[in-house]
């Protein structure tokens, strides 16, 4: 392999030092194949292969979610888009526990996204939320709730 030239240069957000936002400009250097003339990238461990968001921004944005504060504060104070947030949220994977319903339930429905309407149910007595779900059709509800064993549902 051979020194060839250097990719354009990326700006990629990183965290605060000393209150100032700090910003890397990454110029990662390729190579050439002597035999086969084939080109390869430098990588590095501040940034995943084909990215331009640090490892360790990502990793803040992930902390931050789990400590609900609002998508677009974390969008500013990281210096991402909102859409960056938004995509890490849907990276999130929730379990339900489908041995469990409680004996008293309380369902509603309630306007979500503009009109649309969504079902909720949670626990009657300890007020926790069982679950929420997009739609509030009868077909949707019932293939939720026909994901749980007919011995947990018969209690």
């Amino acid at each position: 392999m051979t020194k060839y030239d250097f990719q354009k240069e990326s700006k990629i957000p990183y965290l605060e030092c000393a209150g100032y936002k700090t910003l890397i400009r990454l110029r990662k250097r390729r190579f050439r194949c002597k035999v086969c003339g084939k080109i390869a990238v430098a990588e590095t461990s501040l940034v995943k292969k084909n990215h331009q968001i640090a490892t360790i921004v990502n990793q803040k944005i992930t902390q931050k979610l789990i400590e609900k504060v609002p998508m677009t504060a974390i969008a500013e104070s990281l210096s991402v888009s909102t859409s960056t947030v938004i995509r890490k949220l849907k990276e999130f994977k929730f379990k339900t526990d489908l041995s469990f319903l409680p004996t008293h339930m309380s369902w509603d429905e309630y306007s979500f996204k503009k009109g649309k309407m969504s079902f909720i149910a949670q626990d009657f007595d300890s007020r926790k939320i069982v679950v929420i779900l997009d739609g509030r059709t009868q077909v949707t509800i019932r293939n939720h709730f026909l994901r749980y064993s007919s011995q947990v549902r018969s209690r």
